[in-house]
């Protein structure tokens, strides 16, 4: 028989323990012992796997070739409604794949052709729990 887990977060109950590495990764964490700034709650954790994903394209990560959600290759294509409406295919068929967890609310994409600038910002919940905004901002 399946047991249903309560506590989604069971390591945001200490928070002296990091859960990862922040993004941007350049910044002194406030205990001073890294060079990095650390993530000490779940969701902060969360929201830089998502700009770190959707950041990369496949096949730039050595020894994970099928990582990355793609969208900078957007960037390089003629910024159309059409073109808005391939992010948020890609955004909601790689939300499905790789983070389950997340369920998107709504999602708003801007673009700046001028500039080649796409700006994505995502409303989500994870696991039905309280709702969070993201922001990625994609330049060329």
């Amino acid at each position: 028989m399946p047991i249903k887990q309560t506590n989604i977060y069971p390591i945001d109950t200490k928070p002296s323990k990091a859960v990862g590495i922040a993004y941007p990764f350049l910044g002194r964490d406030s205990t001073g012992g890294t060079p990095f700034k650390l993530n000490y709650t779940t969701r902060d954790q969360l929201k830089s796997n998502l700009i770190v994903y959707f950041s990369t394209n496949k096949g730039e990560r050595p020894l994970n070739p099928n990582y990355g959600g793609g969208l900078k290759n957007l960037l390089f294509e003629q910024l159309t409604p059409s073109t808005y409406n391939s992010a948020e295919q890609i955004i909601r068929e790689e939300l499905a794949l790789q983070f389950p967890e997340i369920q998107l609310k709504t999602i708003e994409i801007f673009g700046e052709p001028e500039k080649n600038v796409l700006q994505i910002v995502m409303s989500y919940t994870v696991f039905n729990n309280e709702e969070d905004t993201i922001e990625i901002n994609l330049t060329a």
